[in-house]
């Protein structure tokens, strides 16, 4: 028969999230372990099994809290991330593409006003050409550095997201296993109380055969005394008889 429970409820459930942080699921026998360590106290397995039901509901409700609240913190990231990237991108490219246009405007003034030479313009046009290429060479590393960053950050939430999907199936399987814990607890149970009826009408039944065996021993020695006190009176009569046939004897002869 199962021990009273002497351990609360919320004991129980603050043991299942100590086990947690030490990556160790609760059940039964983690929590037997638990409480032995702790102060030797025990509990039954029923008191154990419902109070891990219980907090098993609140450690799934506070996975998905959790894995909602991530996805509501990096999505947002990312998509602004995504989206300064793009802006940056283009405000480089509209940047530079002012940056020729006013040049070649400057340059064409300048050639219309006789001011500048070919081969100066030609200089010129070379040196913004190497500096542009430069700038889109430095724009190029930005963006190709932000796509890594990206590239990065995608990554990390594609690991948390496989790390909550590893969490959620060992919850399930913790869950089916604990299903099964309590179907053959329940069977055992039951076979534990057949047992006891079992037992009780035995027992029943071995008071029934103590009394009959006394009623029985006891009708045996009164049937023993009363033998015996008939043979005591037929001894004596006999005895009786004897004495008188003797006296009777005796007397002729006197």
């Amino acid at each position: 028969m199962a021990r009273k429970a002497n351990i609360a409820r919320e004991e129980i459930h603050q043991a299942c999230w100590d086990l947690i942080e030490k990556n160790h699921f609760p059940n039964i026998p983690r929590l037997t372990e638990y409480f032995l360590q702790k102060d030797g106290r025990r509990c039954s397995n029923t008191t154990f099994l419902n109070a891990i039901t219980d907090w098993e509901e609140t450690y799934k409700e506070q996975q998905q809290n959790e894995l909602s609240e991530l996805n509501d913190v990096l999505l947002p990231v990312f998509k602004r991330f995504s989206r300064e990237v793009t802006q940056n991108l283009g405000k480089l490219l509209d940047e530079k593409s002012s940056d020729i246009e006013q040049h070649q405007k400057l340059k064409q003034e300048a050639t219309q006003s006789g001011y500048l030479s070919l081969s100066s313009a030609l200089i010129e046009l070379q040196t913004a050409h190497d500096t542009l290429t430069s700038e889109h060479k430095k724009v190029c590393n930005e963006a190709e550095s932000l796509r890594q960053k990206l590239a990065f950050s995608e990554q990390r939430y594609q690991e948390v997201i496989a790390q909550n999907s590893v969490l959620t199936n060992q919850l399930k399987q913790e869950q089916k296993e604990s299903t099964e814990f309590r179907i053959n607890l329940a069977q055992k149970e039951v076979d534990l109380a057949k047992q006891d009826n079992q037992l009780i009408k035995l027992t029943e039944e071995n008071v029934k055969l103590t009394v009959l065996l006394e009623e029985h021993q006891n009708d045996k020695t009164a049937d023993e005394a009363k033998k015996w006190q008939e043979m005591t009176k037929k001894l004596d009569a006999l005895t009786s008889s004897m004495k008188t046939t003797q006296r009777k004897d005796r007397g002729p002869k006197q």
